[in-house]
């Protein structure tokens, strides 16, 4: 067993996250929330009154020196009389210089693991593979801990302590936490107290036996799911796997209780000895929940001696007693086991031991998650050297940030047009659970190359770190970057200055929080003479995720273009303020742009008649103001809606449809799907499109000469004759209008070649369109998009008619 190894179960010993199973099960914990204990608080208030602080357990100036054992025993109790597990055991020096606050030393620590079972069942230990260094790093730093009233419990470590050894000390500290209870209070048992400890703060039974003087000894229980920092922890697995997220509900399947037993002294009250055990039993193949898949965590402390001390210092920095996550890393960062590993499993052809190919893999895929990133950054390019396709299938497997890393370097060396680089990074940027370490290597990826799949996938990335973690330094990078891509007033290059501004949007609220000056760059990009409309409405849609404060409003009132006025508005009444609302009666009454009037009224309307909660506060703003809407559907902007409510549960689809006023297409068309549910909110989907310059497009395609009436008269000649006479009259009807001169059907395929040349020819009009799926935008579209798309398809299809033409000819020539 490496050392790595060892610690790492001496950290599980006593966060009780255990191996389960004579495999590796690891143990998941998992949580429910103290809603419902909570509502029992009120009727402990009487006995909170009297749970202080352990200022009566121990008391100012005192040492109190303990001998501190825990093991864990993993086995299938009733199926086999094999275990393992480690053990752990310290002397424990508690000072206490002030009042509630603890200062605690462990020295003289040993590491032992179990080899073998005697003849009555009893585990044999001997000393584990790097016990020393454990000793020397428990013994390294001391600990200082502050308790204030009833759960709150700060640690103060050291500088550099590693987080594996300060939840060890976390383990410690949470056994010797027992209240000090008076016999006013031991009437009702048994007396439920809410006790923090490594899990979170638990609700836990006492029962307390009284000896002739004072309390004496003193037994808890407590069911280890309801205590609050209880969770599922994540494991790395394959980005692959078919069944992934499991961790929770899979947790659930597990049984978790401790009961703990403690003795007094009968005048100073301090502990002078306790025991704790904690049982994980697997509820699936267990016997009355006590044989089966098992994990039995047992932890003693023995009061030796106590004494006084003079030391009344205490300074620190804190963290909480909740255990801390910490990462699976080798403690000997080396290249050389992932190279001698690969190289065995690609020679392994050559040899007579395929069968061993699966366990080499697994074996390979472990190692590189055991490596910090700076070491499988710079080990890629070897392991490439050796076998480009087993790199690539290690650390698609791995699954850790450290392995993404990887990848992403690679792909940093790839020529810069390739479009699977893009496709792959694009992909990255759909995890539902970024690193830090995965949003640097994205940031890296967009400064080498800002294609747009790329620039995606790292606003998308960062919006999900953001939730999870807030603002990191990774964060702030990034907006340094969109900053720079911006410059002071969007005066750069068009394209990418739009790709910017919309990938700024999708990760608006980190922008905002990692920097505000973010919003004034906006703004001089909204204003900005030099650049496109589309630049102008970008920069304006980014606020969509973003504040609007009182410096941002003005701004936006004081525009005049009627596109960016209706952005504008759209922005505004995402949140509506008392202010916005007397914008929006002078829209309704005094508005001289009918698109304009006609949008904003036809969304008042809509606000009114719905469910939302923006109703009272609109009709009490606008008050006797004439709120009516239009039904001319085909020349004038309209908001639509449609709701459907039931219970709890209400679906809306809502559209808008803008008009240009010198134009007889809309200029803008959006159409969004919600639901609410259960108290939650969700953007099922979103389909926006904007442009203008189609009406050339649209007489190509339908007008009197167009490709698809000229294509339906021809049908129709070719199909007389051939239908029912009943059929042919309802034709002749209903499509006369559609009839031209008789013409051979085979022109209709070149017809269609005439078609997308005259597209081509044709100036492309400004259009982008763009999807929105469950929250996530996932890319757009725009017309030089679709010009380069068009393109590709003539050249392909011209070639497959010369190439069918030749295989034609040659077919009739071989035949006769």
């Amino acid at each position: 067993m490496n050392p790595q190894n060892v610690l790492y179960c001496a950290l599980k010993t006593l966060s009780v996250q255990q191996i389960m199973t004579q495999g590796s099960i690891l143990r998941q914990c998992a949580s429910d929330s103290l809603a419902a204990v909570g509502k029992r608080l009120s009727s402990l208030s009487l006995k909170k009154k009297n749970l202080l602080c352990l200022a009566k357990r121990y008391k100012n100036f005192g040492r109190f020196v303990y001998n501190y054992e825990a093991e864990t025993l993993n086995s299938v109790n009733g199926a086999s009389d094999d275990k393992s597990g480690p053990k752990v055991s310290c002397t424990v020096e508690i000072d206490v210089p002030q009042t509630c606050r603890f200062i605690v030393r462990t020295t003289d620590c040993s590491l032992s693991e179990i080899t073998d079972v005697d003849h009555e069942g009893n585990p044999v230990y001997r000393p584990a593979a790097g016990s020393e260094d454990f000793k020397a790093a428990m013994a390294k730093n001391i600990l200082k801990v502050a308790v204030e009233g009833l759960t709150d419990v700060k640690l103060f470590p050291e500088e550099g302590e590693p987080v594996n050894i300060l939840n060890i000390k976390r383990g410690i500290i949470s056994t010797l936490m027992v209240p000090e209870i008076n016999k006013e209070e031991t009437k009702e048992m048994p007396l439920v107290v809410f006790q923090p400890t490594v899990h979170g703060v638990c609700s836990s039974d006492f029962t307390i036996n009284l000896g002739s003087d004072a309390t004496t000894e003193v037994t808890i229980s407590r069911d280890l799911s309801k205590c609050d920092g209880f969770v599922a922890r994540r494991q790395n697995t394959s980005p692959l796997a078919l069944i992934s997220g499991m961790n929770y509900p899979l947790s659930k399947l597990i049984s978790s209780t401790q009961t703990c037993n403690y003795k007094f002294d009968n005048q100073k009250k301090h502990v002078t000895s306790g025991s704790c055990t904690e049982k994980h039993i697997f509820l699936p193949f267990s016997y009355k929940k006590e044989y089966g898949i098992s994990a039995v965590v047992s932890q003693t402390v023995m009061l030796r001696e106590t004494s006084k001390i003079n030391d009344r210092i205490f300074d620190h920095t804190f963290k909480l007693l909740s255990m801390d996550v910490t990462d699976d890393k080798s403690p000997v960062q080396t290249k050389d086991a992932v190279i001698a590993t690969m190289q065995k499993l690609n020679t392994l052809s050559e040899t007579n031991e395929g069968e061993e190919r699966a366990s080499l893999f697994h074996k390979l895929v472990s190692e590189l998650r055991g490596l910090n990133a700076d070491v499988l950054a710079s080990n890629v390019d070897e392991m490439m050297s050796v076998s480009s396709i087993l790199t690539w299938q290690a650390l698609v497997q791995c699954g850790t940030p450290e392995c993404t890393s990887g990848m992403l370097k690679i792909l940093r060396n790839f020529d810069h047009a390739a479009y699977d680089v893009d496709a792959f990074v694009y992909a990255l940027g759909m995890l539902s659970n970024p690193s830090r370490l995965m949003v640097l290597d994205m940031l890296a990826m967009a400064q080498y190359k800002q294609s747009k799949p790329i620039m995606y996938a790292l606003s998308n990335a960062v919006k999900r770190l953001y939730k999870a973690e807030g603002v990191t330094p990774e964060i702030t990078a990034v907006y340094e970057y969109m900053a720079d891509l911006l410059g002071a007033d969007c005066a750069g290059e068009k394209e990418l200055t739009f790709l910017t501004l919309r990938v700024v949007g999708i990760m608006g609220d980190a922008m905002e929080a990692a920097n505000p000056e973010i919003k004034n760059i906006l703004l001089k990009c909204m204003r900005q003479p030099a650049t496109t409309l589309s630049v102008q409405l970008s920069a304006i849609q980014a606020f969509r995720r973003m504040s609007v404060t009182d410096e941002v409003t003005p701004t936006f009132l004081s525009i005049s273009n009627f596109v960016k006025r209706l952005a504008a508005y759209l922005i505004l009444m995402r949140d509506p303020q008392d202010s916005d609302f007397d914008m929006v009666k002078k829209l309704l009454t005094q508005e001289q742009n009918m698109q304009i009037k006609a949008f904003v009224s036809s969304h008042i309307h809509n606000i009114i008649n719905s469910t939302e909660s923006q109703t009272k506060k609109i009709l009490q703003a606008l008050g006797n103001t004439d709120i009516s809407t239009h039904h001319d559907y085909t020349t004038k902007s309209r908001n639509y809606k449609l709701g459907i409510a039931h219970k709890n549960t209400e679906a809306s689809i809502q559209g808008n449809v803008i008009f240009d006023p010198n134009n007889q297409l809309p200029r803008e068309v959006l159409l969004e799907t919600t639901l609410k549910a259960f108290g939650y909110s969700l953007d099922i989907w979103e389909f926006g499109m904007e442009g203008k310059g189609f009406e050339p497009t649209i007489e190509a395609l339908f007008g009197e000469n167009g490709f698809f009436p000229d294509t339906i008269s021809k049908a129709l000649y070719w199909a007389e004759g051939k239908m029912p006479p009943e059929i042919q009259e309802v034709l002749e009807k209903w499509v006369a209008p559609f009839k031209s001169e008789k013409q051979n059907v085979c022109t209709y395929l070149y017809s269609a070649f005439a078609l997308l040349s005259n597209l081509q020819s044709q100036e492309s009009p400004e259009a982008m369109a763009y999807l929105n799926i469950m929250g996530t935008e996932l890319g757009y579209i725009k017309g030089n998009d679709l010009k380069f798309i068009i393109e590709n398809v003539i050249i392909n299809a011209r070639t497959f008619m010369h190439h069918s033409k030749v295989l034609f000819c040659t077919t009739v020539f071989n035949i006769f």
